[in-house]
């Protein structure tokens, strides 16, 4: 279903700032096992909370654009200093539909936030949705596939 996508897409941003930080800045985010809870408003709203590994390898992976399988994300605008962070482009998935995402937030070595307004058009009906993550460490030890814990 489109819309489980495109709330997928919506939490996954909130992770994927994460690793871009520990690049862009030496130490800023360690990797390890992370809860987050994404909220996601398109119409409705639907929360989620997550536990997942970051690793090392991740932090490639996600700023290559490689977000999930589903886009491709670029991000000509990305700010990341002094405990906060901005991101601003697109994402398109295979099928050639494009979001427009807008991402804004604030990070430490072992917590994140992260709010998004994304737009886009579905069967040519333009669609606006919001998402926040909150996101921090619980561990050093990777306990391994991703885990909802509810939502």
């Amino acid at each position: 279903m489109k819309t489980i996508r495109i709330l997928a897409l919506i939490g996954l941003l909130g992770l994927a700032a994460a690793p871009a930080l520990a690049r862009e800045e030496a130490a800023t985010i360690i990797p390890g096992w992370w809860e987050s809870t994404n909220k996601a408003t398109m119409v409705i709203s639907k929360t989620e909370v997550e536990r997942r590994c970051i690793t090392p390898a991740d932090v490639d992976k996600i700023l290559s654009g490689r977000i999930n399988r589903h886009y491709t994300c670029t991000y000509p605008v990305k700010r990341v200093g002094d405990g906060k962070m901005y991101f601003q482009g697109t994402c398109v998935d295979k099928r050639g539909r494009q979001v427009n995402v807008t991402a804004r937030g604030t990070y430490s070595p072992t917590a994140f936030t992260l709010s998004a307004d994304l737009s886009g058009k579905y069967g040519g009906i333009p669609l606006a949705a919001t998402m926040s993550s909150s996101a921090r460490r619980v561990g050093d030890t990777c306990l391994g596939k991703p885990v909802k814990i509810k939502g």
